[in-house]
């Protein structure tokens, strides 16, 4: 345990780290792609676990396991693609300017104020804008019929079989 400890703190304290905790500060787009990037991996690596568990478990019948499965990775790979898309195109400096210039206009006479306002919302609103576009709207709506097509084209060709 102590030697995972030693490990952790090493590259915490790595000039990695610190270079890219200093572009965060003083980037705030490098900060929000950093965070979208964090989310959609997590979220990548999360719906992969589910396949692989999902194709484990002794509890789901076999004819339903392919399904489930097909659901589960349809959706990983929608949410990842949504969430990019949408997190991208909410981070690009055209919507951003627009919204904070919008939101913060009372701020514009005191620009370190204006530039800290902004800088908070650019990274909280493309991560909070494309997780809550992903998993409420654009997720359910494709991955469904997507899942569906698929488990109709392996009953077909298992039928041919």
């Amino acid at each position: 345990m102590r030697i995972l400890e030693n490990k952790l703190n090493n590259f915490a304290n790595s000039n990695f780290v610190r270079k890219h905790i200093d572009n965060c500060i003083k980037k705030p787009q490098f900060l929000t792609t950093t965070l979208l990037a964090t989310s959609i991996s997590k979220d990548a690596f999360a719906y992969a676990l589910r396949v692989h568990n999902t194709l484990k478990n002794d509890e789901i019948p076999d004819d339903k396991k392919s399904f489930v499965a097909k659901m589960d990775a349809v959706t990983g790979i929608t949410t990842t693609v949504v969430q990019l898309s949408t997190g991208l195109l909410l981070a690009s400096k055209k919507v951003q300017d627009g919204l904070c210039n919008h939101l913060f206009s009372e701020l514009k006479d005191n620009p370190k104020k204006f530039k800290q306002a902004s800088s908070g919302f650019r990274a909280v609103s493309t991560l909070v804008g494309a997780k809550k576009k992903k998993k409420r709207i654009l997720v359910p709506l494709i991955s469904s019929p997507i899942a569906s097509y698929l488990e109709n084209k392996h009953k077909q060709k298992s039928n041919l079989k």
